[in-house]
């Protein structure tokens, strides 16, 4: 289900401008909407899932991951980063997707595309500890 991937990268996007502007989730949400021209019902409702999970969990996630983090502070994080382990700890912790694994793999790839090796290899790890030690019930095999 390619639209997952599709709604995860649009989600990063509205969170990075949520992180650096301040501004509101639905107006962040309606310009990434209308300048990526998100015509796809399926895209469009699982980013609405995304970031509805981020907006309400967000202490938990924040928290999560800065338990995670070894010899790092999360405040230090650069905004990819950052938000694309927000996203992957709400949709692998909370929202229990159908595919763990297929998620798991979409963010490494949004990662690698908008950010360097390095920040890709640090996400990779931090994502893996968190899902490793707080995963849901279900199985998960890579």
């Amino acid at each position: 289900m390619r639209f997952r991937k599709k709604a995860r990268e649009h989600s990063l996007m509205v969170l990075y401008r949520w992180d650096i502007r301040g501004d509101s989730f639905e107006k962040i949400f309606g310009e990434i909407v209308e300048e990526k021209n998100i015509k796809n019902r399926e895209v469009l409702d699982y980013m609405s899932k995304l970031i509805g999970t981020v907006r309400e969990k967000l202490p938990q996630i924040d928290a999560v991951i800065s338990e995670h983090l070894e010899d790092w502070n999360f405040d230090r994080l650069g905004y990819i980063e950052r938000n694309i382990l927000r996203l992957g700890t709400a949709e692998l912790i909370f929202m229990k997707p159908p595919d763990p694994g297929r998620a798991f793999n979409d963010y490494v790839d949004i990662v690698k595309k908008y950010a360097d090796k390095k920040a890709m290899k640090f996400v990779n790890g931090v994502l893996s500890q968190i899902y490793k030690k707080k995963k849901p019930t279900s199985s998960f095999r890579r």
